[in-house]
């Protein structure tokens, strides 16, 4: 043995070592060529000579015949090998793009293939692989420029900062749900049937309807805010306040006929009476001008518990909560060619609801950095109404033809709000946060008049008009941050 080493050291013609052995044997010193060597003869012995015939000299570095890769593969000049990494696919030095533009050595797994941003199965797994003729590196043995197809670097530098993404888990699947300070956009639109029907116009008697509230945007999707702080009282436990809202909701629109054929709401458009009113009907324009805003704040305590094995947690909590909601509509109707038909009419509601809630959320920790939630809260709660409204009308029995109309009611009432929500940590500090939002509030006043209270105007001095009752529904989505110092 001692001669055979001897042998394959010093005779350059020996046939188990390649005409580069001299180079190698630099760059790698006695050492490396004795470790080489006998490897080369462990292997001979165990596979025969079944791969002596290969030609290993075109991949940049020597190895006796029927000798796999060993170490670090250096070729003239001392170069390693096209992507070759010492690290392995489990790698995360402070470049991870780096990391993937390098890994992977020729003909071995490396960590292309199990880092890759592509995916793997079917055609574009075994083009990635490497292997045949589809990869046209390291003479189709697969490499990194083949395993990151169609992309090459490219896609490998892409790759890196996208796993830059990935979610936060150094704090495990049994972190307990927690913030400080969370921020979101809120994005809502409304569902509503107030103390006005949804067709206010029609061209002709009983004709087609030309105006109606949508025409002012009651439905659009408008966007305000909720912000959060908590703050830590116990273990598990913490109050938190909360503040949603700044939600507009306003439009104009209006209709014109210039042969005086608009019939209002008020008269059934035109049918009682027969013909309408004078001051409502036979209008060469009608038109509205409608506004809402909301307002949202709570005060909670939070208890927080978690499930065996982390995989959910829940909290309940109690609170109390207030809830503002103005809502005004402007209604007007005139004719161009007769000065004795006009009637305006402008009633803003200012619904304050307050009192006590209860609530609960429960969390499915999918895997450290992620969690899926659902959540609800119901409040009892008083309303108190302020209404206010101006009419000027050519037939108002009171002032002169105008009068201002001021009341106040009070109602106990219900509200709950529902919420489908997700979290995405990105950094100890700050995780992205989103949800499905719904509050549905019964009893709620809205502006505008009945058909009923303005008739009642008409033909009489003194004004006896109710409180007209319906729900209001919000709904929309969320999307923001929260962050943990």
């Amino acid at each position: 043995m001692h001669r055979m080493i001897r042998n394959m050291l010093y005779r350059p013609s020996s046939k188990l070592l390649s005409p580069r052995v001299g180079t190698t044997s630099q760059v790698c010193g006695t050492a490396c060529a004795v470790m080489l060597a006998l490897a080369s003869v462990m292997t001979a012995s165990a596979q025969g000579v079944s791969q002596a015939g290969y030609d290993f000299e075109g991949s940049g570095y020597v190895v006796p015949a029927g000798m796999p890769p060993l170490g670090m593969p250096v070729g003239p000049g001392g170069i390693a090998q096209v992507g070759y990494c010492d690290m392995g696919c489990e790698s995360t030095g402070m470049m991870p793009a780096m990391d993937r533009m390098v890994c992977g050595a020729c003909g071995g797994g490396g960590g292309c293939d199990c880092n890759s941003v592509l995916g793997g199965g079917g055609l574009l797994g075994k083009l990635r692989a490497g292997g045949g003729p589809a990869c046209l590196f390291c003479r189709g043995a697969g490499c990194t420029a083949c395993r990151e197809l169609p992309f090459g670097y490219a896609g490998s530098v892409l790759a890196g900062a996208v796993s830059m993404l990935r979610p936060y888990q150094e704090a495990g699947l049994c972190n307990q749900r927690w913030y400080d300070m969370s921020l979101e956009g809120l994005f809502l639109t409304r569902t509503i049937d107030g103390g006005v029907p949804n067709q206010i116009t029609s061209q002709g008697i009983d004709g087609p309807s030309v105006l109606t509230l949508d025409d002012v945007g009651e439905d659009d999707l408008e966007a305000g805010v909720r912000a959060s702080v908590a703050i830590l009282w116990g273990p598990g436990g913490n109050f938190e306040g909360t503040y949603m809202g700044g939600n507009e909701w306003s439009g104009t629109a209006s209709v014109n006929d210039a042969g005086g054929s608009l019939y209002s709401f008020i008269s059934e458009f035109g049918t009682a009476p027969s013909g309408g009113f004078d001051d409502t009907d036979e209008s060469t324009t009608q038109s509205l001008v409608s506004k809402s805003t909301f307002h949202s704040a709570e005060l909670n305590y939070r208890r927080r518990t978690m499930f065996p094995y982390c995989r959910f947690q829940s909290s309940w909590l109690v609170g109390l909560r207030y809830v503002r909601y103005d809502d005004s509509l402007l209604y007007s109707a005139t004719n161009a060619n007769d000065a004795n038909r006009y009637f305006y009419s402008e009633t803003s509601a200012k619904n304050h609801l307050f009192g006590p809630q209860a609530g609960f959320d429960f969390w499915w920790n999918v895997v450290p950095g992620v969690s899926l939630g659902v959540g609800s809260k119901a409040a009892w709660v008083q309303n108190d109404i302020d209404r206010h409204t101006n009419i000027t009308a050519n037939s108002l029995g009171i002032n002169g033809g105008s009068g201002t109309l001021s009341d106040f009611d009070q109602d106990t009432t219900v509200m709950a709000d529902f919420e489908l929500k997700m979290i995405y940590r990105l950094t100890y500090g700050l995780t992205v946060r989103g949800s499905y939002y719904v509050l549905a509030i019964d009893d709620m006043v809205y502006g505008g008049l009945d058909r009923e209270s303005v008739t009642n105007i008409f033909t009489t001095t003194t004004v006896d008009r109710p409180f007209m009752y319906d729900d209001l529904v919000l709904q929309g989505f969320t999307v923001g941050a929260e962050y943990t110092w």
